[in-house]
């Protein structure tokens, strides 16, 4: 099979949109442990990994351990990443189409560092640590450091994730502030991709937060400024709107995925949605990049 970044060098591909929101209908309550109900119901799983896949995408990411120990120790599992996020995996591995890969999902960990807070960097490297082994001991193509807000923890979580000798994309959340896009913690575009590219990241990017569809294209374009690194784009689905108790989001498919061509014009190499959107999404996104390229 191709390699992952043989892959992504050769062409944009789609990958996975929401997976969290997919599943509260099939019962899965968003304040647990998402890879423990993983494990419970490997079916929903697959099933999910399968929505997917038909709808163009060749990246599945394994959704595990949600941070490392600060966050599964809310649930007493903190001893169990490695079990978590390797049995995740093996469940997605096993459920992809030939020529598809899955990535192992680093998010933040809720913590700050020092001194800001009281998480030492040594922590936050070994918690990192044990989750790559259990993605790669489950046999993930690649790591995604994904949602980060805070720079510093970015590039701990990207020299983690680089001790597995897989390829690792970094994608921070950036949002629409009064003086241009930032992350939460005052991160901008160059910034960014200039540290986590010397930090060892292979594919760098955004995801998640408060930027536009538009604002991606110009976050990209400032990261191609500075960056040869082939680019991600997956923001949310529009903006959150809580509807009968029930947040949505407001972007449909056929909308989103207009903005698909600009961002592969300003570089991008993984394209997808983050929250709010759905398998639709990938697939309205797939048919506008085939577009593009054709």
């Amino acid at each position: 099979m191709t390699s992952f970044i043989e892959q992504i060098e050769k062409e944009p591909v789609i990958c996975f949109g929401a997976i969290a929101t997919m599943l509260i209908d099939r019962g899965f309550d968003l304040s647990g442990c998402l890879g423990k109900w993983f494990l419970d119901n490997p079916d929903d799983l697959r099933w999910l990994t399968k929505q997917y896949m038909d709808a163009g995408c060749k990246i599945m990411g394994a959704g595990g351990s949600q941070g490392g120990p600060w966050k599964l120790e809310k649930w007493g599992l903190e001893s169990k990443i490695i079990e978590i996020n390797t049995g995740v995996t093996k469940i997605v591995k096993q459920s992809i189409p030939s020529g598809c890969y899955v990535t192992g999902t680093i998010l933040p960990s809720g913590k700050l560092l020092k001194p800001m807070g009281d998480l030492d960097p040594e922590e936050l490297y070994n918690g990192y640590k044990e989750e790559v082994t259990g993605y790669a001991e489950g046999g993930v193509d690649a790591m995604w450091v994904m949602t980060m807000m805070d720079i510093e923890e970015a590039v701990i979580a990207v020299k983690a994730s680089k001790e597995s000798g897989l390829p690792v994309i970094a994608s921070m959340a950036f949002g629409m502030m009064p003086k241009g896009t930032y992350t939460m913690m005052g991160v901008d575009p160059k910034t960014a991709a200039k540290r986590l590219a010397a930090a060892g990241a292979d594919i760098i990017g955004h995801n998640c937060g408060g930027a536009t569809p538009e604002a991606v294209t110009s976050i990209l374009r400032q990261m191609r400024e500075v960056t040869d690194k082939p680019l991600v784009a997956k923001p949310n689905a529009g903006k959150p709107e809580v509807v009968n108790g029930k947040t949505l989001y407001n972007l449909p498919p056929q909308d989103f995925a207009m903005h698909a061509a600009n961002w592969v014009d300003a570089g991008a190499k993984i394209i997808g949605g983050c929250c709010g959107s759905t398998p639709e999404h990938a697939a309205k996104i797939k048919v506008a990049v085939s577009s593009k390229l054709s």
